[in-house]
């Protein structure tokens, strides 16, 4: 279990992200077991699952011009700006490190340390 609760944070993931974690399994793992792990997602009780809006759409346009990368990466970073989220959980370093505002760490202890040392 993560131990958050002296730091008080929250983890979000957008429901782009959760498609994409569906696409992946279903190539990796098939039907039931990427349907499994999809459900087991969107129940955590640890994880909020934000709805993409139109006006997330037209940050990502705006991202993309800025910051050429695969449109999921572009939403992600416009869901983030929208809901005013500074921190990402990523391992996907050539994309995400370029975008102004977003911080990312690829493990939740370096969060963890992150955001204790700006304290």
């Amino acid at each position: 279990m993560i131990d958050t609760p002296e730091l008080n944070l929250s983890f979000y993931t957008a429901d782009i992200t959760v498609l994409e974690v569906h696409y992946v399994l279903w190539r990796k793992v098939g039907n039931e077991a990427a349907i499994e792990k999809t459900q087991g997602l969107l129940e955590a009780e640890d994880i909020c699952v934000l709805s993409t809006s139109t006006g997330d759409i037209l940050r990502e346009l705006e991202i993309f011009k800025r910051y050429p990368m695969p449109s999921f990466d572009a939403v992600i970073c416009a869901v983030m700006q929208g809901e005013g989220i500074e921190y990402l959980l990523s391992f996907d370093s050539k994309h995400f490190d370029a975008v102004d505002g977003i911080r990312r760490v690829e493990k939740v202890v370096d969060l963890k340390r992150w955001i204790r040392g700006s304290r």
